[in-house]
């Protein structure tokens, strides 16, 4: 039913391999493969009350009716013998990581074949490093009520604090030769933990027996090679793949060896004495975590104002037209001199409430008992009940479904994070639930309960993004690159890293793209001896796509604890359009963590006095945006490839047919329009320069002269004029220049990661109050000087000019 992957025995006996294709089918499809779990003891498949599956391949299922199957759980079939599986009598040991569960725990099934079994977690540095102090509380509590469990199943949990590798082999020595059954994982990180465990292991032998390491897999669905995965989500739903079913708990496990003692559980400040421990051999750490600390609007100083005040001090100071000044006085007289007044002040009283709900947390804690209890509830949100968890419960989805389908993962983040809760068991839960209120039957017309639909809905998506990230692991492999994965609040972020030494460099993208638009620097940057990161921002490419508020801060603190916890050490930091603007947030609050700043054709204007503009949260919901957001898609994904081809003049080329069929793919990701009402509920951002008026180091500005998006001759020359310690060099590009004109670009980057104030081949140099301006070749400089003139200049109708004042004003 669920593969165990990479050295779990596959070889069974005739006569075992004949009792599993005579076995009956129950409604669990059995996903037809010799690689199963060996299920938990004294236990049997239960029949499920819909009919029977058949065991064809998930191929075949085309052109079916696309329909929720509902099943009841699976509780794990009696285990082989011994003698079947030839497996000598071995001590297994199950070492718990992000699975803090014994539901549907594939690992546990696995061990029940071996004569003793050890659970286990470390306290390891590595494995706590990057998690937040609410999650270390939230950890704590699953660690506490996993030994619970499994001192209920006659069992306990062995817990160590250290070195992981170095407790495996204490417990080794102590018990002789074990195997490791271990969660495969996806984050780049814990994959490395678990490759030094898997050497250490390698090398070491007791009694004349190899140790090894066995890594399962849990999916809801029967993929049998990622290959085969089809990249669009379109594609991949029209499949039709069956979801398999959750393992029951075991009722007993093999009995630990008497010589372990299970050890204490680690009070809170010893868990961060640990956390301590390893940031103390990282140079630069305090300095670091300082930074990542600090969050986004307290390093901006964003004062708690009444959104009246607040949002009319900001229009005052874009308003320059008369029209538009009459306009504020009649909405001072006649709208806000009202009753209205009365239900703005309402709303802004509960705003504030429910901000102050959020600054406590609303995740759900108590370990994987309390996740379950708590799923429970929140399915039956719409039904009254006199519990009181779960009234509290009810009134925090009420306030965060604020935005539709917003509830599920921010009340079960933390249970997500840590594996109290698997996927299979809340679909499970989810569509049991549907079936009750239907008098055992599926709507056709679709979910009854709101929080149902969004547990589905939300479960598919974070399926969906893990074999995403599995699969553009191997295509990266296969063309060459080292592609990551790296959970932030947990979701999945996907990063490219090339370069073994040299300063680091991280590439930050724009609005609609992902990190292979850095697909022809990454590696040439990086053969220039340097390190170099380029990372897929929340809400693009094949990172997730949460509904969450997307604003620059949310992705400016992205990308502050991607260079704090991967790349671990300040950084020269790049971003073209929107990640332009990003990193030049970082460069501003955080200062301390960007060695130099790049920008290739930066967003974010440029305006001369600021000093009387503070930053404006965004809207907190409109129904505008939900439906916009979706006539928006549509627009763009039927015109995306000629706007793209657009930000290409020079090269148009180079927006080649696997860039269009990328940019599309992602449109069609799920949530993908939550990114898109961003766009409606977004504010007037700070201005580009006053973030870099903030920033003492170096700023580097490679600029595109035919860009079709800005007016880049007066973008240079303002940018030159206000901000400090500028350098700009133009290139005969567009809106894209590091993808239209690698090589080019790719040299100017060479150059200045060597000396920021080298000059480049061939160009000359003019200092204008200490920055400094590369000047184009003059044979190219006129052509570029009447093109631009010609674009950048249109003549501007009064309609033209009021819908630019009022964009100012939204």
């Amino acid at each position: 039913m669920v593969a165990i992957m990479e050295t779990l025995p596959t070889s069974l006996s005739a006569a075992h391999t004949k009792a599993l294709l005579e076995r009956p089918h129950s409604g669990c499809k059995p996903w037809g493969s010799l690689r199963s779990v060996v299920p938990a003891a004294n236990s049997r498949l239960s029949r499920c009350e819909v009919s029977q599956w058949l065991t064809f391949s998930s191929a075949a299922v085309k052109g079916k009716r696309n329909k929720e199957v509902v099943r009841a759980s699976a509780k794990t079939p009696e285990p082989p013998s011994e003698k079947s599986l030839g497996e000598t009598k071995r001590v297994a040991v199950v070492w718990f990581k992000r699975d803090l569960r014994i539901d549907d725990h594939p690992g546990l099934a696995a061990a029940s074949s071996y004569s003793s079994v050890i659970p286990l977690f470390v306290f390891d540095p590595a494995l706590l490093s990057g998690l937040s102090n609410d999650l270390i509380c939230s950890l704590q509590d699953a660690v506490f009520d996993l030994r619970k469990s499994l001192r209920q199943i006659g069992s306990d949990l062995i817990i160590r604090s250290g070195r992981t590798a170095d407790i495996f082999l204490a417990i080794a020595n102590e018990v002789g030769a074990l195997d490791v059954i271990t969660e495969k994982e996806i984050e780049m990180d814990l994959q490395k933990l678990v490759g030094v465990v898997s050497a250490s292991l390698s090398v070491e032998t007791i009694a004349g027996q190899d140790m090894k390491v066995k890594q399962w897999r849990s999916s809801l669905y029967d993929i049998q090679s990622y290959y085969e995965l089809p990249d669009c989500y379109k594609k991949f739903q029209a499949s039709r793949l069956s979801v398999g079913c959750p393992l029951e708990p075991p009722s007993q496990l093999p009995p630990l060896p008497r010589i372990l003692k299970p050890g204490p559980m680690p009070a809170p400040e010893d868990v961060n004495h640990v956390v301590a421990s390893a940031a103390s051999r990282t140079e630069l750490w305090e300095e670091l975590r300082a930074a990542q600390n600090l969050s986004a609007e307290e390093a901006l100083g964003v004062k708690k104002k009444s959104q009246r005040d607040t949002s009319d001090i900001a229009i005052s100071q874009y308003t320059s037209n008369g029209i538009f000044k009459e306009l504020l006085a009649w909405r001072e007289k006649y709208i806000l001199a009202s009753p209205y007044e009365a239900v703005e002040k309402k709303r802004r009283e509960t705003v504030g409430e429910a901000e102050k709900k959020k600054s406590k947390g609303c995740e759900v804690r108590g370990g994987a008992t309390g996740a379950l209890q708590s799923l429970q509830g929140y399915l039956r949100y719409q039904e009254p009940t006199s519990r009181n968890d779960w009234q509290e419960l009810h009134e925090q989805v009420m306030d965060l479904e604020r935005r539709p389908g917003s509830s599920f993962r921010a009340l079960f983040g933390n249970s997500l994070a840590l594996g109290t809760l698997s996927l299979r068991r809340i679909y499970h839960e989810a569509i049991e639930y549907e079936k009750a209120r239907g008098g055992g039957w599926l709507s056709p017309f679709g979910f009854s309960s709101r929080t149902a639909e969004a547990a589905i809905n939300d479960t598919k998506a974070i399926e969906w993004y893990q074999l995403l990230a599995h699969k553009s692991r191997e295509q990266g492999r296969d063309k060459g690159y080292r592609i990551g994965t790296w959970r932030w609040k947990g979701y999945l972020i996907q990063y490219a890293v090339a370069g073994e030494t040299g300063p680091p460099m991280v590439f930050v993208h724009g609005f609609g793209a992902f990190w292979e638009h850095f697909r022809d620097n990454l590696k040439p940057v990086a053969e220039a001896g340097n390190r170099v990161w380029a990372l897929t921002l929340l809400g693009f490419g094949r990172s997730e796509k949460p509904r969450i508020t997307y604003t620059d801060l949310v992705w400016a603190e992205l990308v502050r604890d991607f260079i704090v916890e991967v790349v671990k050490e300040p950084v020269i930091v790049a971003g073209n359009s929107i990640g332009g603007y990003t990193v030049s947030v970082i460069a501003g609050l955080w200062p301390a963590l960007v060695k130099s700043l790049v920008l290739f054709n930066s967003a974010g204007r440029v305006i001369p006095d600021y000093n009387s503009l503070q930053y404006r949260k965004p809207k907190e919901k409109s129904y505008v945006a939900y439906a916009g957001a979706r006539v928006l898609l549509t627009y763009l994904q039927n015109l995306s490839n000629g706007m793209l081809t657009k930000c290409y003049p020079t090269n148009p080329g180079r927006a080649d047919e696997w860039l269009q069929t990328e940019v599309m793919r992602a449109s069609y990701d799920p949530n993908s329009t939550a990114v898109l009402e961003a766009m409606f509920l977004l504010r007037a951002p700070l201005p580009l320069n006053y973030y870099l008026d903030r920033y003492d180091g170096n700023v580097l500005i490679v600029q595109g002269i035919r860009d079709p998006l800005h007016n880049s001759s007066l973008r240079a020359s303002m940018l030159q004029a206000y901000c400090k310690n500028v350098s700009i060099q133009y290139v005969n590009a567009g809106h894209c220049p590091h993808d239209e004109v690698p090589e080019e670009v790719n040299s100017i980057l060479i150059s200045w990661l060597r000396s920021s104030f080298s000059l480049p081949p061939d160009g000359e140099a003019v200092n204008t109050e200490g920055n400094t301006v590369w000047v184009p070749k003059a044979e190219v400089a006129a052509a570029l000087e009447k093109e631009s003139e010609q674009r950048n200049h249109p003549p501007i109708d009064p309609i033209t000019r009021i819908k630019e004042e009022m964009e100012e004003l939204v």
